[in-house]
């Protein structure tokens, strides 16, 4: 007899990310990363349906609107923007702190949760200075390879 299978995208994910422990393990990764990396499988597999289907026990029904503040057009002219234009809004003293943090949420996926670690403005426009900064560098980088790429092809 079959077991039902009402998650099936998310026992793929389960399995490949066990997949991935097991890697690690086999790799003898940090022993705390291997305990935190079992414990959340152990949390994937024992409440699962609960996990991946958010909405079914929501207890914010309005949680998503509170995530943030832009519009979902917003939100896309967010990762359309160029570095330079994040730039002025983040050193812009006249943008809100909502703001800067969908810049970090939206455009450099950094975790809501952690938007609590930076206790003052200047420290979330610090954070984002430097991730706008390391992005700049990545694309540097990227430009440099494509064109070292081409070179080599060419040859």
């Amino acid at each position: 007899m079959r077991k039902k299978s009402g998650n099936t995208e998310s026992e793929k994910l389960v399995r490949v990310l066990t997949a991935h422990f097991k890697a690690l393990v086999e790799a003898q990764s940090d022993e705390a990363l291997l305990t935190q990396y079992s414990a959340l499988l152990r949390f994937l597999r024992s409440r699962r349906s609960d996990f991946f289907h958010p909405t079914a026990h929501d207890p914010h029904p309005n949680s998503k609107a509170r995530k943030s503040p832009l519009s979902a057009a917003s939100r896309e002219k967010l990762q359309d923007a160029s570095l330079d234009e994040l730039e002025r809004l983040v050193n812009d003293d006249g943008t809100p702190r909502k703001d800067l943090e969908s810049i970090a949420i939206q455009r450099f996926s950094v975790p809501s949760g952690s938007m609590r670690s930076f206790s003052n403005r200047q420290m979330l426009v610090e954070k984002l200075r430097s991730l706008i900064s390391s992005e700049r560098t990545h694309d540097t980088i990227g430009t440099v390879a494509r064109g070292q790429a081409r070179l080599i092809s060419d040859h």
